[in-house]
C-alpha cells in the first residue's frame, strides 16, 4: 500500500505537469538565449537532469548597514519543488558583472562551525571573524570570510531586516551563509551551505504564470 504522503507528492507534482501551459512553453530554438533571470513564479526549468517548479520568487535587497537606505544590488531567491523527489528547495541568482547561479544543499547550525584552531564559534563571534577576515571550518573544509551586508527580504509586499555573512571554500564551488534575522524579539539565526551553478547548467522550458503557491 502506497503511504499517503508518498502518494499525496505523488500527486501533486502530477498536477503541476498537467497545469504547463502550451503557449509558455519554450521553443528548443529559443532555450538558450535564456537564463534563470527570466523565470517566473510558475515556471518550469531543468537542472541537473530534475526538473524544477517555481513555487515562489523573492528577494534580498542590499541596504546600507542602519537599513534605512536601498543599495544597487539585490539577489533573487527562487523557492522551487522537484518534480522528480518532490523535495522543495531554493536556488538563488544575482548579477554582480555576469550571472552567478547557487543551489541550496542543506541547513546547518553553529553546533557543527568551528573556527581554525577547532573552537566553537558562535553569534558573539561573527562581527570579529568578519572585522579579521578570518576562515572558519564546517565539514572538515575551511571556508573564508568573503563579504557581510545588510538586506531586506521582500516576500509578499512584506520586508523582514536579515544581515549576511558569507564565506567560500578555497575553490569558489562552496558557499556557507550565515543569515541574521533581525525581528522585534530575539534575533534567529540561520546557516545554509550552497554550491554554484553555471548559469548554461539551467534550461527554462516554461516561462509559466503567476499562481497560487504550493504548500
Amino acid at each position: 500500500m502506497i503511504d499517503t504522503a508518498v502518494k499525496k507528492s505523488f500527486d501533486q507534482r502530477f498536477s503541476l505537469v498537467r497545469t504547463i501551459e502550451q503557449d509558455k512553453l519554450v521553443p528548443e530554438a529559443d532555450q538558450m538565449s535564456l537564463t534563470l533571470m527570466d523565470a517566473e513564479k510558475g515556471s518550469f526549468f531543468t537542472c541537473f537532469g530534475d526538473t524544477y517548479y517555481i513555487k515562489e520568487k523573492n528577494r534580498y535587497q542590499e541596504m546600507s548597514g542602519d537599513f534605512t537606505t536601498s543599495q544597487n544590488y539585490f539577489t533573487t531567491e527562487l523557492t522551487c519543488m522537484c518534480l522528480e523527489t518532490g523535495h522543495t528547495g531554493h536556488f538563488e541568482w544575482e548579477f554582480d558583472d555576469e550571472l552567478e547561479v547557487s543551489i541550496t544543499l542543506e541547513q546547518t547550525s553553529f553546533k557543527y562551525i568551528k573556527d581554525e584552531e577547532g573552537q566553537s564559534v558562535d553569534e558573539d563571534d561573527l562581527d570579529q571573524i568578519a572585522k579579521d577576515e578570518d576562515a572558519i571550518v564546517y565539514a572538515g573544509q575551511k571556508f573564508w570570510y568573503e563579504d557581510d551586508w545588510a538586506a531586506l527580504y521582500l516576500r509578499d509586499g512584506k520586508e523582514e531586516k536579515v544581515y549576511m555573512y558569507e564565506f567560500e571554500n578555497e575553490e569558489g564551488s562552496l558557499s556557507l551563509t550565515i543569515e541574521e534575522w533581525i525581528g522585534s524579539g530575539r534575533d534567529e539565526y540561520k546557516i545554509y551551505l550552497s554550491k554554484s551553478v553555471e548559469p548554461e547548467q539551467i534550461t527554462i522550458m516554461s516561462k509559466g504564470a503567476a499562481g497560487d503557491d504550493i504548500s
